[in-house]
């Protein structure tokens, strides 16, 4: 439905660009002796060079060969018109048809007679061939001479027929039998072009128009079919600035409605035609019917009802689903040839931007020949769109909601997934934004404000977010420690707080800095002593200075967990390798030490982490993190299967060893403040990750329930504190309040 100030009723969009305004007001390419699209210097032409040799070379006589009719095809196609004497006349044919499908459209034009020069000037010439490509969403021309008529005496005009084949982007491919006149001039044949040539329908007055079709886009739902994007409605708000009859109360009811201020509405609309369309702000689909009435009594003044991409949840789940906005000039580079035009929209990010494909479905239109008053005359093409299809994502909007919730304003992260088959749950990052802004349009102020944010409300912390985890990499020693140096869970180190391993000048110390005794490996991890984990980094180191990061990356770590539904960060392993590339130095004891404990270079995702825990509570496979369960519809109908990504490199009895020690961590360990009382048993490991400010990160990662885990949780605060005291106690939290 459309709601319009019924003294408005054109057609016209705002004045984007001069293109834009022609196209919308039905000018989209202009006909011989009008200017309006054919001065624009910007035009880019949308055909695809075919690469091929032969097109368009028709027939050969047996006194012609092959070689010397495609020599002399390029040659015309490049040279001026001096050169095109003693060429015949299907080879200068042949030329100008080969350069047309190269989009070579001055080579085109050097072929032409001096009858067609006077008729077109060469600009013209050029900017209505690639005004036509891009109104025609052409995305190649093949054309070929279907015979070649004798000669005449008296160097008489001869046609030249030929078929052309044209595939375009939105409505299909269509063939159409045309003709080319040639004409000798001073011992030479040239091309006596008229419009026809392009289209047999088109004259110096008719237009090429394409009426474009959009399928509907396709939702995103929950696990429980619960919107996340949508359909939804909008309106936009606009002036007609030769229909205001009182301009000041016209300013001070749209400043008071809109909450903008006077002279940048004005700003906005001085500069149009008295009867163009110059849009003001787009007001959200739950505006009170009557601010829309009060804003229709102003003269001058149109509301129209827009359908829209629409985001229920505002900024829940926001870094999940992502968002869309208008196709840009850099997009129509590469999308152009699928179809899309400046008036389209594409998933920028997120699920919108991954799925695009899907979502979307496929474009279809009607390319027509109109009259200038626009009356159609001719029909050419006409491709029926095919609609987008909904995806439906394992995410629980329930808990998805439940965790933001829990997590509040702290900067960080919180995962749940199935460990069983990677079902991802819940991605929560904060800060976030309301994707529904970049639909409506943010201000300057808006977008500056979020950009600005020193916290980054746009980055997607799950899984692109790269920290160092701290004594959550512990399992991952650990279990390089016993399967590789063959330590046993009660192998003893002694932690005095203080440790010289690689001497006193690189001495570090325990966070228990009286130490905590006599300590057996298995304990070590209960009570995350960083002495044992320092040992074991450098004794490691010893056995081979590859091992402990390999053992890493069989977690998973410093590669994609193959996320299907958002593109994750690969995250670093350092090695030897790693540090000679990057940085230029040979890797160091200390590095391995450091590595250990979760430290140094080594960054990685929380949802990296969350793989990693979900293999150790499934015995060795790592799940492949689905956020996207499935798509439904007739565009790339899909299911997305659980799948694994590897096995750990770790033996099932030394896994075990490392389960029973992530069980006592909320039991005698450093989750056990956190996790007294529980109802459900849970295993863990906590984490305090150094940030390179004075308050480190924040880490918890764990499963629940720890004999038959139903949920992998991560929590990962920025700048957070310590792990045991900030982030184990917002997994308790989200546990008690989650279905078991």
């Amino acid at each position: 439905m459309k709601i319009t100030n019924k003294l408005y009723k054109a057609n016209f969009g705002k004045p984007v660009s001069r293109r834009a305004f022609m196209r919308i007001a039905g000018l989209g390419v202009v006909g011989v002796g009008l200017v309006a699209c054919g001065d624009d210097p910007t035009a880019k032409p949308n055909i695809i060079t075919t690469g091929s040799s032969t097109t368009a070379t028709g027939i050969v006589n047996s006194t012609t060969s092959p070689t010397s009719i495609r020599a002399a095809t390029t040659k015309a196609a490049t040279t001026t018109k001096a050169a095109v004497t003693g060429l015949k006349p299907d080879e200068v044919a042949a030329g100008f048809l080969k350069a047309w499908e190269n989009a070579q459209y001055d080579g085109m034009y050097d072929l032409l007679s001096a009858s067609a020069v006077n008729f077109i000037a060469r600009e013209k010439f050029v900017a209505r061939y690639k005004n036509i490509a891009e109104e025609a969403t052409l995305s190649s021309v093949q054309a070929r001479i279907s015979s070649v008529p004798p000669l005449s005496s008296g160097n008489q005009p001869l046609e030249i027929p030929f078929t052309a084949n044209f595939k375009t982007a939105r409505a299909g491919e269509f063939t159409q039998k045309n003709t080319l006149q040639l004409v000798n001039e001073n011992g030479g044949w040239l091309v006596d072009w008229r419009p026809a040539n392009i289209f047999t329908g088109l004259n110096s007055v008719n237009l090429v128009r394409m009426f474009p079709a959009n399928p509907s886009r396709g939702d995103i739902v929950d696990r429980n079919n619960q919107p996340l994007a949508h359909a939804g409605v909008q309106y936009a708000v606009f002036v007609v600035p030769g229909k205001i009859a009182n301009e000041e109360q016209l300013l001070t009811t749209l400043s008071q409605t809109l909450v903008m201020d006077k002279t940048k509405i004005k700003d906005l609309y001085k500069n149009g035609q008295p009867d163009w369309r110059m849009d003001i702000k787009r007001l959200p689909g739950n505006t009170p019917q009557a601010t829309v009435d009060s804003l229709l009594s102003l003269p001058g003044v149109g509301v129209d009802q827009e359908e829209v991409r629409t985001y229920p949840n505002a900024a829940s789940a926001a870094h999940v689903v992502g968002y869309v906005n208008a196709v840009n000039q850099e997009d129509l580079a590469t999308l152009a040839a699928k179809g899309y035009r400046e008036d389209d929209t594409i998933g920028r990010t997120g699920l919108e931007a991954w799925g695009e494909d899907t979502l979307a479905g496929s474009k279809g239109g009607k390319l027509t020949i109109i009259q200038p008053d626009g009356k159609v005359v001719e029909k050419m093409a006409e491709k029926a769109v095919v609609g987008g299809s909904k995806i439906t994502l394992n995410l629980d909007l329930k808990i998805q909601q439940l965790a933001e919730k829990v997590l509040a304003d702290k900067v960080g992260s919180l995962i749940v997934m199935s460990p069983a088959d990677g079902a991802v749950l819940a991605l929560a990052s904060f800060p976030s934004y309301d994707p529904n802004l970049f639909v409506q349009g943010l201000t300057t102020e808006q977008f500056k404000a979020l950009n600005d944010d020193p916290r980054r409300p746009f980055q997607p912390r799950p899984y692109s977010g790269l920290l160092p985890v701290g004594s959550t990499f512990k399992v991952i020693t650990m279990s390089a420690a016993l399967e590789r140096l063959g330590l046993k869970p009660d192998t003893m180190f002694t932690c005095t707080g203080h440790w010289t391993g690689l001497g006193e000048q690189f001495a570090k110390d325990c966070y228990v800095k009286t130490g905590h005794g006599n300590i057996s490996l298995y304990q070590g991890l209960v009570q995350s002593c960083d002495v044992v984990f320092y040992e074991l980094g450098k004794r490691l180191d010893e056995a081979d200075q590859n091992l402990l990061p390999a053992i890493a990356k069989g977690f998973g770590l410093g590669s994609s967990t193959g996320l299907i539904g958002l593109k994750d960060a690969a995250g670093q392993v350092p090695d030897a390798q790693w540090k000679k590339d990057k940085i230029g130095q040979p890797w160091v004891r200390g590095d391995a030490v450091n590595l250990g404990i979760g430290q140094g270079y080594l960054l990685a995702t929380p949802l990296q982490m969350a793989a990693a825990y979900a293999a150790i509570a499934n015995g060795g496979p790592i799940p492949v993190p689905r956020l996207a369960a499935r798509s439904d519809g007739p565009t790339k109908p899909q299911t997305f299967n659980a799948a694994v990504k590897q096995s750990l490199p770790v033996s099932p009895a030394n896994l075990d060893i490392v389960r029973r020690a992530l069980q006592d961590v909320v039991i005698s360990g450093t989750g056990r403040q956190a996790f007294a009382g529980s109802r459900v048993r849970v295993a863990g490991k906590t984490g305090t990750a150094e940030s390179g400010k004075e308050t480190p990160h924040a880490w918890f990662c764990c499963y629940a329930p720890a004999d038959k885990p139903k949920y992998v949780i991560v929590v990962a605060l920025e700048e957070g504190g310590f792990g045991n005291e900030k982030a184990a106690p917002l997994a308790r939290q989200l546990i008690d309040q989650l279905p078991f």
